[in-house]
């Protein structure tokens, strides 16, 4: 190892290990000074200390009123004895329904009541005097005359007449209707006549099928007479399905009376 040289005036140790000249005296006086403080200090300074207390336990009390005369009057009294004074609600005043009646009452629009006047009736007795009938004799109201003269039931005759159902409206029914040739007899009239009818592209019925009880007496006869009909034709629908009804009504006969 390389050794660093040192001055030949250097010290061979860094502290001074041995014995120093300082005088002993100052230290006696600072640990003389320092004791004597301490002295003072314990025999003058006093530290008071006192026991705790026991704290006392705080309580309330709870007095439960019931909903009685006795039980709201000690309630309105604790409330304006207490503490803290109650609020006033305006709402919960007894008169405050008054005080808003008579306030609602001063701004209302009264109109002047209506007092209507009186007209002195006519003098002339209008009422007519009823007509009595003597003792024994009978009365009768007058006939009036008939505005017309009475329909003459030799020329009428029973004819079906054509109603809408479903897919044609009752405007676009044919007005005039081929005569039906066969006899009207038993329950024909008063039944319920609805046929299924495929028109053609010009308006003529295709196909018509009963939507009544197979069997019926008259179906086949009304049948034909369908097919003798021609409805109004629609551009743009070449076969179309319609519902109808047939039901039975005097008509006139324009060339004379019925034969049968």
């Amino acid at each position: 190892m390389v050794k660093a040289r040192k001055s030949a005036g250097a010290p061979e140790l860094v502290f001074r290990w041995g014995a120093s000249n300082t005088p002993l005296f100052p230290k006696l006086f600072a640990m003389v000074f320092v004791a004597a403080a301490f002295a003072f200090l314990i025999g003058s300074v006093r530290i008071r200390v006192t026991a705790l207390e026991k704290s006392s336990l705080q309580k309330a009390a709870v007095i439960y009123l019931r909903d009685d005369p006795e039980g709201r009057a000690l309630t309105l009294r604790a409330r304006e004895g207490g503490p803290f004074p109650s609020r006033f609600e305006p709402t919960q005043w007894e008169g405050m329904a008054g005080l808003e009646s008579a306030a609602l009452d001063a701004v209302r629009f009264q109109p002047q009541p209506y007092v209507p006047a009186l007209a002195d009736l006519p003098a002339g007795n209008r009422v007519q005097p009823l007509e009595l009938a003597a003792k024994g004799q009978s009365f009768f109201p007058k006939r009036s005359p008939a505005s017309g003269p009475a329909p003459e039931s030799a020329k009428l005759k029973l004819a079906p007449a054509l109603y809408s159902l479903s897919g044609i409206s009752a405007a676009t029914l044919p007005e005039a209707l081929p005569p039906f040739e066969a006899p009207v007899a038993g329950a024909m009239p008063s039944a319920s006549w609805r046929f299924l009818v495929r028109l053609n592209p010009d308006g003529g019925v295709a196909e018509c099928v009963s939507l009544e009880k197979g069997g019926e007496a008259g179906t086949p006869e009304l049948e034909a007479w369908l097919h003798k009909i021609r409805f109004k034709p629609e551009l743009g629908k070449p076969f179309r399905w319609i519902a109808v009804g047939i039901g039975f009504t005097n008509q006139p006969v324009a060339d004379g009376p019925d034969a049968r």
